[in-house]
């Protein structure tokens, strides 16, 4: 019913392409533009298994998990687990993930949603009169699902062959121990330091030496979370702890003690969903990309990789140089349609509707019909038939994994902003997240006037859409890993994560060429392109003039893409993104 429906809509609207001004025939499109040169990000190169995370030391735990002979899944789990301590402005156990899973010997995917859930006390208008109160404080905080996740991906998917204790007792010795600050982490404590002097609970984030925030180089030791991980660490069912035990308890009286709902029910009713994988073909020979339904954005990834497949891939006989300005045309506009549609998507559990619209979009038919819709033109708004006022979410952490037997971990994590709800529990120095605030509010429209996103309204036991598209690529006749890759970084996910795999699989760049590259991104709302400075000022001028695009000038790109890539020749390279500054570089063997 939604495909025709959809179908039924798309026809309906105005085609605003025959008034739009088109380039002139015979434009030449290829400039020498002044590219970049390769950055300092170290590229792997690996015999039997890689790990790619957003901090080098988690790398390593990973990569050390790997060696012990313990599978993707484990190492996956234990790099997450010191993500949350050297990377605690995005991630840690007051969140959530989405994870995808690859199971070379079956040829299958698993989809691990451990995303965070709205309280049960929770409401659609809760926030109508206190926008800020979903971004700052308890009230701001959902339920966690970092851990549940955790123990169910060790469960059901890990080796067994290396303990639990194992995958956590590395991140204790780091709370212990002390982690150097990165520059990115001294970066957003600076940013948040009001917050940390306004809310107790966050004055561990204080140099009690210098009166102000860490200092990039400064080591800083987490002792009271380092207590935590080790309780979690020894525990027989670390889950029953965390979610109906004790923790819950005092978790639950910290959280409404101070202006928060969630209860220790909450806690209680918690669980990790297992769900079937959205599957995309007929994008690059042989290959078959999977990944999860929404809240995860992959059909939405996904479908960015496949419309410049119809350019670019194996069934085009076109052969244009993709630095021209018309390739960087194209990869914005099929931005704007993907992510105008990832405006009409929001929990599978709650807007039936929602699963099967995710499922079409990976179609053959329906990524053709939205091929057929893209022009030589920027157009209207309206023209992407999106809902124009759909919320954005932020922050985040990636974790790629390749074991030695070809499975593969994909996973992203997040407490959304910056030091989530600027909180956290003063018994566990759990940070807490303010995921609240990736949902829609009625009635709140935006600067631009347009109205908020109904499928993503806020209801009890529902679960926020996110733009994690954790995703792994294999080979559809042997089953052959091709590529593990994810990103972080909010809403720029989405194209920071289609970029490489583009250039890596059209244009036949190593994974590092792929993720150096410049990055444009138009999430469609608003419908400006933005950029940094590595993108050459040649090509923004004949977007604008050529083109029609609009575009705005970021600093410090956020999109953070984490690759992992099998060749040709069977070695396995690895690299991270280098716009992060967070002491980035793969691990393997």
């Amino acid at each position: 019913m939604i495909s025709l429906s959809i179908f039924l809509f798309f026809i309906v609207i105005p085609n605003f392409t025959e008034s739009s001004p088109r380039p002139k025939s015979g434009t030449n499109f290829e400039h020498h533009y002044r590219w970049p040169p390769p950055s300092y990000s170290y590229m792997g190169t690996f015999e039997k298994a890689a790990v790619t995370s957003d901090n080098g030391l988690c790398s390593e735990i990973g990569r050390n998990i790997l060696i012990k002979g313990g599978n993707a899944v484990d190492a996956a789990i234990a790099s997450m687990f010191c993500l949350g301590v050297t990377n605690p402005q995005s991630s840690g156990l007051g969140g959530g993930f989405v994870m995808t899973l690859y199971n070379r010997s079956e040829q299958k995917c698993h989809i691990l949603d451990a995303r965070e859930t709205a309280p049960n006390a929770a409401s659609r208008e809760m926030f109508l009169n206190n926008p800020n109160g979903s971004r700052y404080g308890y009230l701001a905080i959902g339920v966690p699902g970092e851990l549940s996740g955790y123990w169910l991906a060790f469960k059901k998917y890990g080796s067994h062959k290396v303990s639990w204790y194992e995958l956590v007792k590395p991140s204790v010795d780091l709370c212990r121990n002390g982690i150097p600050v990165t520059p990115y982490l001294a970066h957003t404590m600076k940013v948040k330091e009001y917050h940390f002097v306004q809310f107790p609970s966050m004055r561990e984030w204080i140099n009690p030496v210098t009166g102000t925030t860490y200092q990039t180089g400064d080591i800083m030791r987490r002792i009271k979370l380092g207590k935590t991980l080790e309780l979690i660490a020894k525990s027989d069912d670390p889950e029953e702890m965390f979610y109906r035990g004790e923790m819950a308890d005092v978790m639950a009286n910290e959280i409404q003690e101070n202006g928060g709902i969630i209860t220790k029910k909450d806690f209680a009713n918690y669980k990790t969903r297992e769900y079937p994988p959205l599957y995309t073909v007929d994008f690059a020979e042989d290959l078959v990309m999977c990944g999860g339904p929404p809240p995860s954005s992959f059909s939405v990834t996904q479908l960015i990789i496949a419309l410049l497949g119809r350019y670019y891939g194996p069934h085009s006989k076109q052969n244009i140089l993709y630095r021209s300005s018309l390739f960087y045309h194209r990869l914005i506009e099929a931005q704007k349609h993907a992510y105008a549609h990832r405006t009409l998507l929001g929990d599978v559990a709650f807007v039936p509707t929602v699963a099967a619209l995710a499922k079409n979009m990976t179609t053959k038919a329906y990524i053709d019909y939205i091929f057929s819709r893209m022009t030589d033109h920027a157009q209207p708004s309206e023209y992407y038939l999106g809902d124009q006022n759909a919320k954005m979410d932020f922050g985040t952490s990636h974790v790629s994994v390749l074991d030695k037997d070809g499975n593969g971990a994909s996973a992203t994590t997040t407490i959304n902003r910056w030091f989530g709800a600027a909180v956290q529990s003063d018994e566990y120095a759990i940070v807490w997240n303010d995921e609240m605030d990736d949902f829609s509010t009625p009635g709140q429209e935006n600067g631009f006037g347009f109205a908020p996103s109904k499928t993503n309204f806020i209801e009890p036991g529902k679960r926020p859409m996110s733009s994690m598209s954790p995703m792994i690529l294999f080979n559809g006749t042997d089953g052959k890993t091709k590529m593990v890759v994810g990103a972080s970084g909010g809403s720029k996910i989405i194209s920071a994560l289609a970029k490489p795999v583009v250039r890596v699989l059209y244009f036949n760049e190593t994974i590092k060429q792929a993720i150096d590259a410049p990055t444009l991104h138009n999430q469609f709302t608003p419908d400006v392109t933005q950029y940094d400075e590595t993108s050459p000022k040649k090509l923004i001028e004949d977007l604008k003039t050529i083109f029609g695009q609009t575009f705005k000038f970021t600093t410090g790109f956020e999109g953070i893409a984490q690759g992992i890539v099998v060749g040709d020749d069977g070695k396995i390279y690895a690299n991270g993104d280098y716009r992060r500054e967070a002491d980035m570089h793969p691990g393997g063997f």
